[in-house]
């Protein structure tokens, strides 16, 4: 084995001997890497005389500014107030109504009213009432005569009968009467006066009493009002309900008939330039409670002295 590799050695070690002599006997066999000086002379002289080869550049006419151009706008102009310049920091403060920060020197968005006041939270009510029902002269019940009262605008209809017409109302028209005698849940006995009235206003038959105006307990009204424009009323129904006013959009959260509580979301757009909507915290909205009744104040007794007979 060591045989063949010295043997192999030395016919390379012969090789690369004879290869070197060539290169060195024969010139200009193998071009050197930098040429000299008369080599750079012909290089350069055939590359000026050679035709310009490859696609040739379309000529443009060259851009020019246009007369009165106008600069580059200056921080001052920026309707945002980000006034900065490249080494110059913006001053900034919290902005609550936007709930970002902004430059110092915008004016703050001021948060208008929540607008709205509630008027009715509950299940609405018939407006009619029995108030009383009477026999006639001869003792007849197709001579009844009954009383209605609206509560609301107290408004009184005497003298109404049944499936006759009402004068006063001629949407209404009474169709039965019955009275239901039982007792509460303390064993107290109670009379009730039944009276079924075809309101076609209303748009729905309902049986009134002489005790309360009947609710309809299947269905809930939330009566809203403007604190700035009296002419202002809209009846809602349920949660999710939505509707605008004052560009402000309100949207219904929540309903708490037994405190008569109504919460909600608002959001509004406070600069038409910057069309960011602004969302309220939820607000909850109780209807006012009845003011007392008014106290007459006594009057003192007189400290004038008797006189005497």
């Amino acid at each position: 084995m060591n045989t063949r590799k010295d043997i192999f050695l030395v016919i390379s070690g012969a090789l690369l001997l004879v290869l070197g002599a060539v290169v060195y006997l024969v010139p200009g066999l193998v071009a050197p890497l930098v040429p000299d000086e008369g080599g750079k002379a012909a290089i350069i002289k055939g590359l000026k005389e050679a035709e310009p080869r490859g696609a040739i550049y379309q000529a443009t006419a060259r851009a020019a500014l246009a007369d009165q151009a106008k600069d580059w706008p200056t921080p001052e102009e920026s309707d945002d107030n980000w006034d900065y310049d490249l080494f110059t920091t913006i001053d900034v403060v919290w902005d609550s109504a936007l709930k970002e920060y902004v430059p110092r020197s915008r004016k703050i968005e001021e948060l208008p009213p929540f607008g709205i006041t509630l008027v009715f939270a509950g299940h609405p009510t018939y407006p009619f009432i029995l108030v009383q029902s009477t026999l006639g002269p001869g003792k007849k019940e197709e001579d009844r005569l009954f009383t209605l009262q609206n509560h609301k605008t107290k408004q009184y209809l005497d003298d109404c009968k049944l499936n006759k017409p009402i004068p006063d109302a001629p949407y209404l028209t009474l169709k039965s009467y019955r009275v239901v005698k039982g007792k509460d849940a303390d064993g107290v006995p109670f009379t009730r006066n039944l009276l079924t009235v075809d309101d076609r206003q209303f748009g729905q038959i309902v049986e009134i009493n002489d005790e309360k105006p009947t609710e309809f307990t299947g269905r809930t009204d939330i009566i809203l009002a403007s604190s700035s424009d009296p002419s202002f009323s809209l009846t809602l129904r349920a949660v999710g309900d939505k509707f605008s006013h004052n560009g402000a959009d309100y949207v219904v959260k929540g309903i708490d008939l037994p405190n008569k509580s109504v919460s909600f979301d608002k959001s509004f757009v406070p600069n038409p330039k910057r069309p960011k909507k602004v969302v309220f915290d939820p607000k909850t909205l109780s209807v006012p409670a009845p003011a007392p009744p008014a106290v007459k104040p006594k009057t003192p007794p007189s400290s004038a002295p008797k006189s005497k007979i």
